[in-house]
């Protein structure tokens, strides 16, 4: 049982450099852009259950806290201030203020969000 539990256990792809991943991020193992995909969920509940279902080599989840802010009608500083955001652009690995994409960390990026009004 400890050998599948090895087999199971994900590790953190190292970053080279740069801030710390988020600590919601479940992230996969594969470092192929080709293949690898981020999956960013509504909350912790549809967290677990997309943690559950994932294939762990290639697919990370990330639970967000309820609904995202609103980018279209706020300031460039409004946005670069949500943490929310700030996490998201870490886990990517992307610079905010950069065109830099050289430290990319999935080649994919799906949003899984509730099918309501405010979604």
């Amino acid at each position: 049982q400890r050998r599948m539990r090895a087999a199971k256990k994900v590790v953190r792809k190292k970053l080279t450099s740069g801030p710390a991943l988020p600590g919601k991020l479940a992230d996969c193992t594969a470092q192929d852009l080709n293949r690898t995909e981020l999956f960013l969920v509504e909350g912790d509940s549809a967290g677990g259950s997309a943690k559950q279902a994932r294939d762990r080599e290639y697919q990370a989840i990330m639970p967000l806290k309820g609904k995202i802010l609103n980018t279209w009608e706020v300031s460039s500083d409004e946005v670069l201030a949500s943490q929310e955001v700030h996490d998201i652009s870490v886990a990517i690995g992307i610079d905010p203020d950069s065109d830099d994409l050289s430290q990319l960390r999935y080649g994919k990026i799906c949003i899984l969000a509730d099918a309501d009004s405010d979604g």
